[in-house]
């Protein structure tokens, strides 16, 4: 089987490393792996896993980007790849159209992911239209359904994200050589109980309140200390207002922000307590908390979206009402006077997820042979 995976680029996100994972898991069956998108710090993956990473920029908000449609189709039309699968908007239009030039009978299967809550529009319909449509949760799945009277819900299919125990095993705890190294960049977190925010700097993703905690928290513990890992969009004055935020709570020395890192696996093994307080839109998935309870770390969290399906099943105990400041607060103090257990679990398994993908594909692609057929 030749898969393609189409995105806009391969830096760190979450739609990302799902089409890095599944090139990984697919090229180790024996399958064949295109991937085209505009470079990035995961291309390293692709390339280390013997799949081939075409650059072609499909995401670029440009007219010219336009003339990626012909010169698609034309490779499309040459390699006779068995399965198409977007992870982005504008990719999927581009793969959409260039599909049309092709007879029916020497198309790919066309699959769309949907890893977010993309606006309600004709733009956006794009990813409900695919011959299979995967939704990352079930409440993605619903938001699809109500949504876009294009999606029919035989073919939207939910597939959670899933993690790794070989990746993120139970217990780690990073070796001392990191700890150096961070104590060295970042002398302020020595001897520190590191409370951690991770993901993108974006508005809804809960920094303004998750600095207000720490804040709150302060002097009745004074050995904590807030992380923040991720950056923000290039051209984003946010982290400058949350800095400003932290000084007017009088936390600066409170908070760390360490930007995009690749170790984030670490960040979260040596913390007390991993945050996810995405409000509005709620996250789709949110794969920094399975992976944090993957490792044991207790994950406090706004309880909805597909964040309230993970710790329904993995965490009850760190499900917090939405947009409840003082219920994350007495939470949070009662995690760091009684450190809560983590105890392992079976749920929301990487290898489930890819095997349920490439069932997916393989029935897809058997529907289609029977309608060439018909």
């Amino acid at each position: 089987m030749h898969v393609v995976q189409a995105l806009v680029s391969l830096n760190l996100g979450g739609s990302e490393l799902v089409a890095t994972e599944l090139s990984e898991y697919l090229v180790r069956c024996g399958h064949r792996v295109t991937v085209i998108s505009a470079d990035g710090p995961l291309q390293q993956r692709i390339e280390a896993c013997g799949a081939v990473h075409l650059p072609w920029a499909m995401g670029r908000k440009s007219l010219a980007t336009l003339l990626y449609i012909k010169h698609l189709a034309a490779w499309l039309e040459r390699e006779q790849p068995d399965v198409l699968h977007v992870h982005s908007r504008l990719p999927a239009w581009i793969c959409r159209l260039a599909l049309r030039r092709l007879d029916p009978s020497r198309r790919p299967v066309f699959i769309t992911s949907m890893h977010g809550h993309y606006s309600v529009n004709r733009y956006s319909a794009v990813m409900a239209r695919g011959d299979r449509v995967v939704a990352v949760s079930e409440h993605i799945r619903e938001y699809a359904l109500y949504n876009y009277p294009v999606a029919d819900p035989a073919r939207v299919v939910t597939i959670h994200g899933g993690t790794s125990p070989e990746a993120f095993p139970y217990g780690f705890r990073p070796d001392p050589q990191w700890f150096s190294r961070t104590f060295a960049e970042f002398p302020q977190l020595r001897g520190k109980r590191l409370l951690c925010l991770p993901g993108r700097l974006s508005r809804y993703k809960g920094h303004s309140v998750f600095l207000e905690l720490i804040a709150a928290l302060a002097t009745e513990f004074p050995d904590i200390h807030g992380v923040v890992v991720g950056m923000a969009r290039p051209g984003s004055r946010f982290r400058s207002e949350l800095e400003g935020l932290a000084l007017r709570n009088g936390i600066p020395d409170r908070i760390t922000f360490v930007g995009a890192r690749l170790d984030m696996r670490d960040w979260m093994s040596a913390s007390d307590i991993v945050f996810s307080l995405c409000s509005d839109p709620p996250e789709a998935f949110g794969r920094t908390v399975p992976e944090a309870l993957r490792l044991g770390i207790p994950v406090i969290a706004w309880s909805h979206g597909g964040v309230q399906e993970v710790l329904a099943e993995m965490f009850p105990a760190g499900a917090v009402t939405p947009d409840r400041p003082a219920e994350l607060l007495l939470r949070t103090r009662s995690f760091l006077r009684t450190p809560a257990v983590v105890l392992p679990s079976s749920a929301f398994l990487l290898e489930d997820s890819m095997n349920k993908t490439l069932r997916l594909y393989q029935e897809a692609i058997r529907e289609h042979s029977q309608e060439i057929n018909a």
